[in-house]
């Protein structure tokens, strides 16, 4: 038993008193009760125990909408939850019309809605999908319109920082942006190399490479490099992964190749082959001589 106070539909309602001692105050519509204050002052709406919830104030209901902002006839905002799902609902400014639950809560996952489709979700495992909703690393963005899928915008000067990459201890490199050009930088500052000597050898190694031509499995489309094994056997610096490399469900990892870091060889190819072809000059023209 509580104390109640109660608006009835039936004869005249009011204060109703019993003879109890459970600190327990209800307010009741026509003899049911609509809010609970327990004797720890916890406050329950459709719940005579609010204190099973571990909250000091707790709604329950059976229906979608729990709590509603009103603006005008129509919601502003409202939350709700049911067996599956919370949901926070609104109405779009513009239009007055339902902006189809902007914000969710799917078990452990977020979603983020507009216009009645999902654009973005968090995961449990702290994921973030935009325009997918599945996801397998930290941030991953999909588009399939034929727009761009990421625009990086940053105007404060000519050389300017897009995007910088860091390991534990320091930024190893960079994404920036001049007049109409795009940089894609990896350290090389000098300060952070010792052991420094000229290339040797670059004419054999390059003679060891395999250029090849080929066509991609997936659409039959044609290509031209290098195979990542292959390469990995002469210039391991260009080359990301290990040859035939599968991860724990058996899928493949698939290598990768950074041609950038055979410019090196290359020019010290070069070098080396100009080397050879100004002693054969020389030659000739010391024959020519006599």
């Amino acid at each position: 038993m509580a104390s109640s106070i109660n608006a009835s539909t039936s004869g005249a309602g009011g204060v109703i008193t019993t003879a109890d001692n459970t600190g327990i105050l209800n307010l009741q519509t026509a003899g049911t009760n609509a809010i609970t204050v327990d004797t720890s002052q916890n406050v329950g709406i459709g719940t005579t125990s609010p204190s099973t919830y571990s909250a000091k104030f707790a709604i329950k209901t059976s229906d979608r909408d729990v709590i509603g902002f009103v603006g005008g006839t129509t919601y502003g905002m409202r939350f709700g939850a049911n067996s599956s799902f919370a949901v926070i609902d609104g109405v779009d400014a513009a239009t007055g019309t339902s902006a189809y639950n902007p914000l969710c809560m799917r078990g452990s996952q977020l979603l983020f809605n507009t216009g009645g489709t999902e654009r973005m979700r968090i995961d449990s495992s702290g994921n973030v999908g935009i325009g997918i909703s599945t996801q397998d690393t930290r941030l991953v963005v999909y588009a399939n319109t034929g727009t761009a899928v990421q625009r990086i915008y940053n105007v404060s000067g000519t050389n300017t920082y897009q995007m910088s990459f860091h390991n534990s201890t320091q930024e190893c490199g960079t994404i920036t942006t001049g007049n109409n050009t795009v940089g894609y930088n990896s350290n090389s500052d000098y300060r952070l190399k010792e052991n420094i000597a000229p290339m040797t050898g670059a004419l054999a190694k390059v003679s060891q490479l395999k250029p090849v031509t080929y066509t991609w499995k997936v659409d039959g489309s044609s290509g031209q490099g290098f195979i990542a094994h292959e390469l990995q056997e002469v210039v391991p610096d260009c080359v990301t992964g290990e040859k035939d490399a599968v991860d724990a469900e058996g899928n493949p990892v698939y290598q990768g190749v950074d041609t950038s870091f055979l410019v090196a060889t290359l020019t010290a190819a070069i070098q080396e082959q100009q080397t050879i072809i100004n002693d054969l000059k020389a030659r000739i023209e010391t024959l020519e001589a006599k």
